[in-house]
């Protein structure tokens, strides 16, 4: 599958310098979740933002050759699940592998029709707004339907090539 991108691909740094050098900066890591025809199919997904609070919405990157962002966009909707410290496994694991190795003994739940990960500290059940393809990825604007908060457990970071405790 190829991808138009909007804007042509810059020259002069590579694409293993510029991970390299994003590595260092700290970030969340979460599983983006939907429901495919097969069943649930997700992936880890670290390049989530707070969008707006009227509505409330989501901003997700995901690889332009992503199943999961295929499914995504024919689902119409999606869960950001953001990883607890007790739970960074799961990082790894939906990081590879088919959607049934990914949700191998992984418990979640149905909200509005979209798999939602029991162990996230954060879940966040979105439509889609909109989306646009940039360079090798597709921003995803999820509206936010319903979330739901555990603030008993730290959250996930990553960087620096390691999974540290947030807050």
């Amino acid at each position: 599958m190829t991808t138009e991108s909007l804007l042509p691909a810059p020259p002069g740094v590579s694409g293993d310098a510029f991970r390299h050098a994003m590595a260092r900066l700290p970030t969340g890591v979460t599983v983006v979740t939907t429901q495919g025809p097969d069943g649930p199919v997700g992936c880890t997904v670290n390049a989530v933002m707070s969008l707006s609070v009227r509505p409330p919405a989501l901003l997700v990157s995901l690889a332009s050759e992503s199943r999961t962002l295929d499914r995504v966009l024919e689902c119409g909707s999606f869960a950001v699940n953001v990883l607890p410290w007790s739970a960074r496994h799961l990082a790894r694991q939906f990081a590879t592998g088919t959607a049934a190795q990914r949700f191998a003994g992984v418990s979640w739940q149905p909200q509005r029709g979209i798999p939602v990960l029991t162990a996230a500290s954060v879940a966040a059940v979105c439509e889609v707004g909109s989306s646009v393809h940039v360079f090798d990825h597709a921003l995803v604007v999820g509206v936010v339907t319903c979330i739901r908060a555990d603030e008993q457990h730290p959250t996930v970071l990553y960087g620096n090539g390691q999974h540290r405790v947030g807050g």
